[in-house]
């Protein structure tokens, strides 16, 4: 179960590094063009660590990784718990804390519409293959509200 666990939340925060969270990178109408298993290699550490990082800095403002914890990212992808603590602990004062937002549910139905999932439940379902096609599914669109939209998923908030 843990080996599972760990390889679920690896592959996440890979896919996420994969994309780097640059916008530029989400091609209008977009959708599975790039789709590579290729992509996806839970033993590259870099990309992983980065992903880590990109997740704790954009990510989990809004959504939560509650089945992760920011001990268990920093022993499986060898970060020094003091780096942890700099640069992906903003919200939590443990290592040992589960990695969750501090946004509440009435203001995320409030902004959002939404409670926004939990991506280590969203990974874990969906697998790695899905998330990265739906974050590169993403495209602008001038009459969403946020101005993006999402090939994939209408109206993702």
């Amino acid at each position: 179960m843990m080996k599972d666990m760990k390889k679920i939340v690896a592959t996440a925060l890979v896919t996420i590094a994969v994309l780097g969270f640059n916008v530029n990178s989400f091609a209008a109408g977009g959708g599975n063009e790039n789709l590579d298993k290729e992509y996806i290699n839970v033993n590259d550490v870099e990309s992983l660590r980065n992903g880590a990082k990109i997740f704790a800095n954009s990510c989990l403002s809004c959504h939560s990784a509650q089945y992760a914890r920011y001990n268990r990212v920093a022993n499986d992808l060898d970060i020094p718990l003091d780096l942890v603590k700099g640069t992906l602990m903003f919200a939590s004062e443990k290592v040992g804390d589960r990695m969750v937002t501090t946004m509440s549910d009435a203001d995320a139905k409030k902004w959002f519409g939404v409670v926004p999932p939990d991506l280590t439940l969203i990974s874990r379902v969906r697998k790695p293959d899905w998330v990265y096609t739906y974050l590169r599914s993403f495209y602008k669109d001038e009459k969403s509200v946020t101005g993006w939209n999402n090939v994939l998923l209408t109206n993702a908030a």
